[in-house]
């Protein structure tokens, strides 16, 4: 008995090693294409549906379907509703893997070529190139599951004497609240649904237990992964929390109902669907299981607003905190800390916008803007470590590019917020009729920037922010010329013109990095099927300057590997 035990958990084992092999191979293989799907095919709950079914069935996982969700979520690419739609779909997707197991498993028997694919399999991932060699990883997991299978079939088969469905819990009210905290037990301890479900189908197919206890057991199964995920998402984001409620929300809601549900499944099984023994247990118990998942979107979906509601209840935002979407769990996935970051210093630089509106328009508190610029300068450099701990493969130019635009964002906030070092300069353009012009002309960009960057699903047109930037560049040795000659037909004193050429450079650097800023973190919005922003030109790039601003004064940084464009360096 002992030897069968070891066998069958040893099965369970290879099963466990196999989905996470066949689901990296996935991943690697097609995971940034799938990420940039979501982003582009979810527009609302139905959608998001079958959005997380079909890519958690493709990928064989449900946790990175989540956490792409959670991260897009967390970025303003998808609303709550939109993620618990992808959230719901995965619930759905993931008992694709029992069917995986029923059908191929025991009716078509592909243990008995699963060694021919695990060999063939790793020799691809070993010799050919990496897109064929992923595909042969992914073979090599999936040859690995039936092998598992296999195993635990052995075992369980030499239990069926000690081991029988009279060794559990009997099919009553009581009974099946056992079985369930069971199935709870085994997907706590195993970390996987797929793994109970993998279990529980050859523990039917061997008769180790009936499948109205298998029923029963599936249900536990589905409710002991929200243990998983509210332990994942302590100490997390807003958004992460909200979706780690969300899944316990609907797999404790489709738990209850399929509870008292399980008797009437059993009958209709019995008396209608599986007349004359067509098809296998293990079958029925793919169905229910697929079934009761299917029963809990059909109940929710429609109650989204009011889930939400309830979310938003029982995890309030987080109260004037800018970093709080930049996961930890995230930095493994790198598009999804990308656009964590692009989101996180929109923000910030919609704070930057409406206090330089306020600056320009006498309706800021002077006295106030360097408190404010302590969060501000606080989240930048929290945005840099985390992109530091970004790796981002060459062999992924897109999301690369992606990278470099995000932090070449970061850096143009940076030299913005520096010029609030320097607003006695705006006091110099007061009473000169060329700097008003600028002024002006500056607030009304800064106005439309801020009105445009409000709606996040759109871009803005950055072409007038890029016209008066190249017109204020062109025009310097104009400006210094005329105010020169004015200062000296006035009499002004030397001072007073050193003013005034160091207000057109304050103003023009604000209008530069003002323009640099829309551009890339616009730019950066590739994942969510921008293709018609143009690439910045990244290629002639140097290490961020990290010069002290204005007269270039300091030294470059010598610990960032950070890059920027070579038309970035305006100060």
């Amino acid at each position: 008995m002992g030897l069968e035990i070891l066998n069958a958990l040893g099965g369970l084992g290879l099963f466990l090693l196999g989905m996470v092999i066949l689901t990296n191979g996935l991943k690697e293989l097609a995971g940034d294409t799938i990420r940039r799907l979501i982003a582009k095919f979810t527009k609302n709950m139905p959608s998001g549906i079958a959005t997380g079914a079909i890519v958690t069935a493709v990928l064989q996982s449900s946790s990175a379907t989540t956490v792409t969700a959670v991260g897009f979520a967390s970025a303003g690419l998808l609303s709550l509703s939109q993620s618990l739609g992808i959230i719901f779909g995965a619930n759905l997707g993931t008992t694709m893997t029992g069917w995986i197991v029923a059908v191929f498993g025991f009716k078509l028997k592909l243990g008995q070529i699963a060694f021919p694919l695990i060999l063939v399999g790793t020799l691809m991932y070993m010799f050919a190139r990496k897109r064929v060699g992923m595909i042969g990883f992914a073979l090599a997991g999936f040859g690995l599951i039936f092998v598992g299978i296999d195993n635990m079939q052995a075992g369980m088969s030499g239990l069926t004497d000690t081991v029988t469905p009279k060794s559990f819990p009997t099919d009553d009210w009581l009974g099946r609240i056992l079985l369930i905290l069971i199935g709870m037990g085994v997907s706590m301890v195993t970390q996987s649904s797929s793994a109970g479900m993998a279990m529980a189908i050859t523990a039917v197919h061997t008769g180790t237990i009936s499948l109205t206890q298998g029923v029963a057991m599936v249900v536990g199964f589905d409710m002991g992964t929200t243990v998983t995920a509210v332990i994942a998402t302590l100490g997390g984001s807003v958004t992460a929390r909200r979706t780690a409620f969300a899944h316990v929300l609907f797999n404790t809601t489709t738990a209850c109902v399929a509870y008292f549900l399980v008797p009437l499944y059993m009958w209709v099984w019995q008396s209608y669907v599986n007349q004359g023994d067509r098809f296998s247990p293990e079958i029925g118990l793919a169905l229910f299981h697929s079934l009761f998942n299917l029963l809990g979107i059909l109940m929710l979906a429609p109650l989204s607003s009011q889930v939400i509601r309830v979310l938003c209840w029982l995890v309030p935002d987080a109260v004037n905190d800018q970093v709080e979407r930049l996961e930890e769990s995230f930095i493994q996935t790198p598009n999804v800390a990308i656009e964590a970051s692009r989101s996180t210093l929109t923000e910030v630089f919609q704070d930057v916008l409406h206090l330089f509106h306020g600056l320009f328009t006498n309706k800021a508190d002077r006295a106030d803007i360097s408190s404010m610029m302590e969060q501000t300068h606080e989240t930048l450099t929290i945005t840099e470590d985390y992109l530091r701990r970004v790796n981002v493969s060459k062999s992924d130019p897109q999301t690369l590019r992606c990278y470099q635009e995000v932090v070449l964002a970061l850096d143009h906030i940076r030299r913005l917020t520096r010029r609030f070092k320097e607003i006695e300069r705006l006091d110099a353009a007061a009473d000169v009729e060329d700097l008003q012009k600028v002024v002006t002309r500056l607030t009304k960009l800064l106005d439309d920037t801020e009105i445009a960057f409000e709606d996040r699903s759109e871009l803005m047109d950055e072409q007038p922010l890029e016209d008066c930037a190249r017109e204020l560049d062109q025009d310097q040795e104009s400006v210094r010329r005329r105010f020169t000659e004015a200062a000296s037909r006035s009499g002004d004193d030397f001072e007073y013109v050193l003013n005034q050429l160091d207000a057109y450079r304050w103003l023009y650097r604000i209008s530069y990095h003002l323009w640099r800023t829309v551009h890339h973190l616009q730019s950066a919005r590739i994942i969510n099927g921008q293709s018609d922003v143009e690439p910045a030109e990244i290629n002639n790039t140097k290490a961020v300057d990290s010069r002290s601003d204005d007269e270039g004064q300091g030294s470059e940084d010598k610990k960032t590997s950070l890059q920027i464009d070579s038309r970035d360096e305006v100060e």
